[in-house]
């Protein structure tokens, strides 16, 4: 019984490894296009995973919710701080602030927050 306990936590925590790589790849792709719309650079071409909790997701149920920043900057020398957040491999809100610029998954709007 210790056996399977032991290899039903080793495979989960492989799964969460797996999934957590492949959640900071889409990130990553989502704050370079975020940053080429919006006309600036994405400094050290990273992002950086700063909170991850359990959300509550209408069709899917709880998932996995994770927040990352990322620096930017319009003439490379002033760093500002843009953020991201992903509920599962989905893009639920992003913040860049050149010209108070928000977008988010299912558009754009003028600096507001989406839940």
């Amino acid at each position: 019984m210790q056996e399977i306990l032991l290899i039903s936590l080793l495979l989960a925590i492989i799964a969460y490894w797996w999934d957590t790589m492949r959640t900071n790849e889409i990130a990553m792709q989502n704050c370079r296009r975020i940053c080429q719309s919006t006309g600036v650079q994405l400094l050290d071409a990273t992002v950086s995973r700063q909170r991850v909790w359990l959300r509550r997701h209408p069709q899917a149920g709880v998932q996995i919710c994770r927040l990352y920043s990322f620096e930017y900057s319009q003439d490379s020398e002033n760093r500002q701080f843009g953020y991201i957040v992903l509920l599962g491999h989905q893009v639920v809100e992003s913040k860049i602030r050149p010209s108070n610029a928000v977008e988010s998954g299912s558009g754009s709007e003028s600096d507001s927050t989406m839940h």
